[in-house]
């Protein structure tokens, strides 16, 4: 039990400082959020081209799952390794294989569903063209 709860406070310890992962920032003069710059009038000159360009607004994304880049998930997923073990490891292969081939399956029922559902429209639509049709001849029989 000890062995768990130390491995899952050294995992929290690691995802904790995954901040150390992230890129720092780009400030507004052009520096970076980690290097210290000296505002002096020289160094905050920009050109008329420069000035007139359009800034986004918007930050750009540099993480994927969950906020979490790509060495924060390998470590999570090397941690599991570890905490799983090699039998959880092979039974969790073999189910995602499983899971892989029953995947390539979906295609072929989708398409069978379209062909069905297709086929089930035009039997409505031919049986609708048969119900006016059979109403202009009672009206005609009527006159």
């Amino acid at each position: 039990m000890n062995r768990f709860i130390n491995t899952i406070l050294i995992v929290s310890a690691i995802v904790g400082s995954a901040s150390a992962f992230a890129p720092s920032l780009p400030l507004k003069n052009g520096g970076m959020m980690a290097a210290r710059t000296i505002d002096t009038p020289s160094s905050s000159y920009q050109p008329v081209s420069l000035q007139r360009q359009r800034k986004s607004v918007a930050q750009v994304q540099t993480m994927g799952l969950f906020g979490l880049g790509a060495p924060e998930v390998g470590i999570i997923l090397v941690a599991a390794a570890f905490l799983l073990g090699p039998d959880k490891l092979a039974e969790f292969g073999k189910d995602a294989g499983k899971i892989a081939g029953e995947l390539k399956e979906v295609p072929k029922e989708f398409q069978a569903g379209m062909a069905e559902g297709e086929a089930n429209a035009k039997k409505m639509k031919i049986a609708e063209e048969a119900e006016v049709v059979k109403v202009e001849k009672e009206e005609t029989t009527k006159e």
